[in-house]
């Protein structure tokens, strides 16, 4: 079975909001914010709503970027991930049950050791290029076997 989730790569000038995850996967790890699309909702609602949940963060303008798989070898599980961009939001970050939220400046996570890689992989195609992304991750037992993306323009 497959689900659908969402990751939001939030801009405000050289910065990035990044998540510490409480949660798996990637618990203890900082990520975009995101999370699964709910029953009777459309992604870009999700997308809106998971940010707003997470980081007290009202969306403005969301841009679809793409949609990747992500499956899991050990588990035979693939998932879609819905992804999204922002530059335009209200309100005032807060930490929540999710994991603390912070501005982070974005070059300096490229030399995070406490991001996922994948995350790193990702990110210069999401700030960088103004395609919509195609492509698959996938893990064995916690480790990225396979990063695979195209940029369709």
């Amino acid at each position: 079975m497959s689900n659908l989730f969402t990751m939001c790569f939030i801009e405000n000038n050289n910065q990035l909001l990044l998540q510490k995850r409480m949660k798996k996967p990637f618990i203890g790890l900082w990520n975009a914010p995101g999370g699964k699309v709910e029953a009777y909702e459309s992604p870009i609602e999700a997308c809106k709503r998971e940010v707003q949940e997470e980081t007290g963060l009202d969306l403005g303008k969301v841009h679809f970027r793409g949609v990747i798989t992500v499956t899991n070898k050990s588990r035979k599980k693939s998932d879609a991930l819905m992804l999204f961009h922002s530059r335009e939001f209200s309100g005032d970050i807060r930490s929540s049950e999710e994991g603390e939220v912070a501005w982070v400046e974005t070059e300096k996570i490229y030399s995070y050791d406490n991001t996922p890689p994948s995350f790193i992989y990702l990110l210069p195609y999401i700030l960088e290029t103004d395609g919509i992304l195609t492509g698959k991750m996938v893990y064995n037992k916690g480790i990225l076997e396979m990063f695979d993306i195209n940029i369709n323009i």
